[in-house]
This record gives C-alpha cells, sequence and structure tokens, in this order.
C-alpha cells in the first residue's frame, strides 16, 4: 500500500531543494514573468471573458494560499478575517473598474493600485521564502488576503459592470436606431 503523506513530502522536498539549488534563476524568471504580465495587463487592460472572470480570483486565491505555508491557527484565522474585510471593502474600487471595446472585444481594466499592491506583496513573500527560508510571514500574508479578498469582491463587480455595459451599449444602439428613423421621417 502507498503511503501517501510520505509521498507528499517526498514531492515537496524534491521541489524544495530543486528551488533552492536554482534560487536565483527561478525568482528572476519568476518576477521576469509574472510582474510583466500584472504590469502589462494592468497598462493595457484584460479581455473580458467569464472562464477569466472566475479564473482570476482563483489564481490570486492559490497564490495567496502558498503564503500560509508555516502559519499556525491563529494566523490562519488573522489572514481568513483580513479576507473578509477585503471581500467587504472591495465594493469601493467599482469607481475605478473601466470597459472598452478594441477590434470588437470587450476589455477592463481593473484598480492598479491593488494590483501593484498584491505584486509588489507576493513579490516580497516568495523572495523571502526562496533566499532566507523565511516560511512564517504573517504580515505579508495578511496583506495578500486582504488584497486576495478584494479581486474576489472585484470579480462580482466586474461581472455587474459587465451587466451595465451590455445594458448601456443596446440602450445607445436603440436610440441611435430611434434618431436614424426620426431622420429619415423628416427627409
Amino acid at each position: 500500500m502507498i503511503d501517501i503523506t510520505s509521498l507528499v513530502k517526498t514531492y515537496e522536498s524534491m521541489f524544495l531543494k530543486f528551488l533552492f539549488e536554482y534560487k536565483l534563476e527561478f525568482f528572476a524568471a519568476f518576477v521576469l514573468l509574472f510582474v510583466g504580465r500584472k504590469v502589462f495587463r494592468a497598462s493595457k487592460g484584460g479581455r473580458y471573458t467569464k472562464f477569466g472572470l472566475i479564473l482570476s480570483p482563483l489564481l490570486y486565491l492559490a497564490f495567496t494560499g502558498f503564503t500560509f505555508i508555516g502559519l499556525d491557527l491563529i494566523g490562519l484565522l488573522a489572514c481568513f478575517v483580513a479576507f473578509a474585510v477585503g471581500l467587504g471593502f472591495s465594493g469601493v474600487l467599482k469607481d475605478q473598474l473601466t470597459f472598452f471595446e478594441r477590434n470588437g472585444q470587450l476589455y477592463y481594466r481593473r484598480a492598479v493600485t491593488t494590483v501593484l499592491g498584491w505584486t509588489v506583496a507576493f513579490v516580497l513573500r516568495l523572495y523571502l521564502f526562496i533566499f532566507y527560508d523565511v516560511t512564517v510571514g504573517i504580515i505579508l500574508s495578511m496583506i495578500l488576503s486582504y488584497i486576495a479578498g478584494l479581486f474576489t469582491g472585484e470579480a462580482f463587480q466586474i461581472a455587474i459592470h459587465k451587466q451595465i455595459f451590455d445594458y448601456n451599449k443596446s440602450h445607445m444602439a436603440a436610440l441611435q436606431e430611434q434618431d436614424a428613423v426620426s431622420e429619415g421621417q423628416y427627409n
């Protein structure tokens, strides 16, 4: 019979050995790809898809969950409370959310400060883990949990704003059609 616990610990130790052996290369590649993608999407906006709307908060939650390594029950509870507070305050960011169309595709741009805050906190947390083997980082984990709550709530705001955007677009099309009909009657 296979002992799952020892198998997981073996794979975990193999991964950590590989990670610490090539930590500078891993960290540099991660920062270039991850931060570069974040900066690009924050400045240019991201394409709206229903799948992306669901996947994005799940990825933030998964990456944030990585920072829970080494936390005790009190730390996990503090992170959960920070997540709930972030979820509650996500409505504040709805004014920083914008939709626009490019080449017939719908795009949205989220709050740059939130993206920047989460990215800096995550990279700092990863840096401490890789270079100093600091597994317990309650403050950074709480910050990441709070911002992950903001992103999760923001996904709901994006869905709501998408409905409003679609309504306004169809309403404007109906008004333009009505204006065209009215101009045709006067000509």
